[in-house]
């Protein structure tokens, strides 16, 4: 709709967001509703499992209901926080960030016609549309990719082991929607799609919250060649917090914290389900940063691994603080080493292409602008890198565009934290 994306325009220039406001006023009252969507900017939607991003205006919800759904299938959505468009419609603005299974559309009657609108719809009625493009929808590949998950499956119940217990030798009995583990009578959840190994009681004990951000990136060139490594020689690989991955391999097992289209598995690193050497590689790509014990982690990594199998890991080193649902830990290059040092023979130590320094800059100015009130991100926005380094930091302190920074902006991107804690007297 060519509508939000003016408004999105005039709450980025300064002088343009008051009559943005009075024009938003103004809309609002013969339309109440308004759908933009910022990802995908092209409306083509490339990948079997992707993300759209963007958001809505309800000025009348009245307590309806409000969803979004693609082509008839109700998408999956968590609200973020969006200052730009508040800036031009208020409350009435939420932000949403909705996981698309474009198999599971392929699957459905409407995916045979030709509406596949983005559609806002309130108590059953559609209020607002944005078209899409879905590159990825075919028939066929959603049903190869439905019998590559369901061998993943048959795969795992014979590796899942019980996390409560950590029973090696005693199977796992599959019944109906529950799994049961014979040596501890613990039970767990199986949804059809996934093995579901994370009861509350994990959820409370690893700190894990519901996702407001959702990592999704395709592999590099590293794990690539694992994962073929290991198709070639029959075996299996684990994804260890996957996110959401582009598409279904048969021969990566991926596990997260939530059902995203691509996972197999919902569990934590510090308690894998899974049997003693059981993977011919593992993949653990910026991931141990947000868990609570990324040494925990790292020997249940090692556990499951196969003795000769290949472990991949990333971790950040220099990045703003940011919840996949949280963010714990990073680490630099020996904090690395010393995950693995006394497991795992060291390979090979580098800098990938997605760890280049470049990625931490931009990552950093990028946030910093963003996290400003509007008037000081475009001051901060013509400024010149030598108009920073010509002073000092301690110089540039009462700086407006120092002193105005958001407090989440200062959370995400301190230079260091501090606190200030007490030990709690025992009771006499």
């Amino acid at each position: 709709m060519i509508i939000g994306a003016i408004f999105a325009r005039m709450a980025n220039i300064a002088w343009l967001a008051p009559i943005g406001r009075l024009a938003a006023r103004a809309f609002l009252q013969f339309q109440p509703y308004l759908l933009h969507v910022d990802q995908p900017a092209n409306g083509v939607v490339e990948n079997s499992a992707d993300t759209i991003q963007g958001w809505f205006v309800a000025a009348r919800t009245n307590d309806q209901e409000i969803v979004l759904q693609l082509a008839g299938v109700t998408l999956t959505f968590v609200p973020v926080e969006r200052p730009d468009a508040k800036r031009i419609f208020g409350k009435s603005v939420t932000g949403f960030r909705a996981v698309v299974d474009t198999n599971e559309i392929a699957l459905t009657p409407a995916a045979h016609g030709k509406d596949k609108n983005l559609q806002l719809v309130a108590s059953g009625r559609v209020v607002a549309s944005k078209p899409l493009r879905l590159l990825a929808l075919d028939t066929a590949v959603a049903e190869a990719s439905l019998h590559k998950r369901g061998a993943k499956r048959e795969w795992l119940k014979q590796h899942l082991a019980c996390p409560s217990c950590d029973a090696q030798t005693t199977p796992l009995v599959f019944e109906g929607d529950k799994i049961y583990c014979q040596a501890c009578q613990a039970s767990f959840e199986n949804h059809g799609k996934v093995f579901n190994f994370l009861p509350e009681k994990f959820k409370r004990e690893f700190q894990i919250a519901g996702w407001d951000n959702i990592s999704a990136h395709s592999y590099d060139e590293v794990a690539k060649a694992v994962v073929e490594q290991a198709r070639s020689n029959g075996g299996k690989v684990l994804d260890c917090g996957s996110g959401l991955r582009p598409y279904v391999d048969e021969t990566v097992i991926c596990l997260e914290v939530e059902e995203f289209p691509n996972v197999d598995v919902l569990g934590v690193n510090q308690k894998l389900p899974f049997q003693n050497e059981v993977f011919d590689a593992v993949l653990s790509l910026n991931v141990l940063e947000h868990v609570t014990d990324p040494f925990s982690c790292a020997r249940e990594l090692v556990r499951v691994l196969k003795p000769g199998g290949t472990l991949y890991c990333c971790i950040p080193f220099l990045q703003p603080e940011h919840g996949y649902p949280d963010h714990y830990f990073n680490a630099t290059r020996s904090g690395l080493k010393q995950l693995f040092s006394r497991d795992l023979e060291l390979l090979r130590h580098f800098v990938p292409a997605s760890g280049e320094p470049i990625w931490s800059l931009h990552w950093f100015l990028s946030w910093y602008a963003r996290e400003l009130p509007l008037a000081e991100k475009t001051s901060f926005l013509n400024m010149r890198v030598q108009d920073i380094l010509a002073n000092s930091a301690q110089a540039m302190l009462q700086e407006p565009w120092v002193r105005r920074l958001s407090d989440d902006g200062k959370w995400s991107l301190a230079a260091s934290t501090a606190a200030l804690f007490r030990k709690v007297a025992e009771e006499q």
